[in-house]
């Protein structure tokens, strides 16, 4: 028994000399690095230089809507939606708008009226889509003559349209970019497009040394422009109102205004019931025209060498002149027009 307790006291006082074995150590959880997520892939508009993050977008094919300016049919809708708006005369001393759709779109936009000589200028720049109400019988021809136009009227895509119930027809003829895409996909046209245009350029504005723009093409088109610092925008009247988009209620206000002077001639075409003749355009070849930008005006040549090419604008020097990214509106003028600014 005494050898068991001493045995018991010499194990006892063996242990007592060993080192304590350390507590657990607890390792701290460091929190796993990770890389910011990449900024989405954009691409850019070929047509206003926006950014889009769809690149769908950049490749829908454009529409040309012939879009009515008669009195009656202000405001119109979907005008501020456009990549870029033309404005030329039409007969009765009035204008007419001939806005191109394509990175953007548009709920709604008319009143749309019936195609003019111009558009067989303007859908093979853009190699786009033709959307109207029809059109004389010497227009028709001349669409007939150009298959390449797909000519997207009410009669012969008659979903892509509707007319209002609160303005009088003609005047209320409505259709949308989502609906004319739709209609001509069903009738297998081709929707897409690899699109060129000019270039551009971030915003700049410095002192303004143009305030004001005016293009009166007659009492019933009274057109100006008055530059908007704030948002280095030009903000667009008409007859000394404000012209606004019954679509968002905002005035209209491009990035850019472009004063283009081209050959105009007596079409030969009856257009209305009184008689009248329709003009014809000359979009190909080149001639002055006037840039405003960041309020500035710079002068230069438009210049296209086909009907299937894009316009440019070149300096005196022969070099691009870029626009701002944004809408722009071109105001198609005879080479004799008078327009002035300050």
């Amino acid at each position: 028994m005494l050898v068991l307790s001493l045995a018991f006291a010499g194990w006892a006082f063996w242990r007592s000399r060993q080192t304590p074995a350390p507590p657990p150590v607890t390792v701290a959880q460091v929190p796993t690095q990770t890389a910011p997520p990449p900024p989405p892939l954009t691409y850019s508009c070929p047509l206003d230089g926006s950014q889009q993050t769809n690149k769908a977008n950049t490749l829908n094919r454009p529409i040309v809507v012939q879009i009515d300016n008669a009195p009656d049919a202000r405001p119109q809708w979907g005008l501020s939606q456009a990549d870029i708006v033309y404005e030329e005369m039409a007969e009765g001393q009035i204008t007419r708008f001939s806005a191109i759709f394509a990175c953007h779109d548009a709920s709604t936009v008319g009143p749309v009226r019936s195609a003019r000589m111009i558009d067989l200028e303007l859908a093979p720049e853009y190699g786009a889509l033709l959307s109207d109400s029809g059109s004389s019988q010497g227009v028709t021809a001349n669409l007939d003559a150009a298959p390449d136009i797909p000519n997207i009227t009410d009669s012969t895509f008659p979903t892509a349209y509707h007319r209002t119930t609160d303005r009088y027809a003609p005047h209320n003829l409505i259709t949308s970019t989502a609906g004319i895409r739709k209609a001509v996909a069903a009738a297998g046209v081709p929707t897409q497009a690899n699109l060129e245009g000019p270039q551009f350029k971030t915003d700049s504005p410095g002192p303004a040394t143009v305030k004001t723009i005016k293009v009166d093409y007659s009492p019933w088109a009274d057109i100006s422009y008055t530059y908007d610092q704030a948002s280095n925008s030009w903000l667009r009247f008409n007859g000394g109102k404000a012209d606004t988009d019954a679509l968002t209620g905002k005035q209209i206000a491009p990035k850019n205004v472009i004063i283009q002077y081209v050959q105009v001639l007596d079409s030969g075409i009856v257009e209305d019931a009184s008689g009248e003749h329709g003009l014809q355009f000359t979009l190909t070849g080149s001639g002055k025209v006037q840039i405003f930008r960041d309020g500035q005006v710079l002068s230069g040549q438009w210049q296209r060498q086909s009907k299937g090419a894009i316009t440019s604008y070149i300096d005196a020097n022969g070099n691009p002149i870029p626009l701002d990214v944004g809408q722009t509106w071109i105001e198609v003028v005879p080479t004799d027009f008078q327009a002035s600014w300050g």
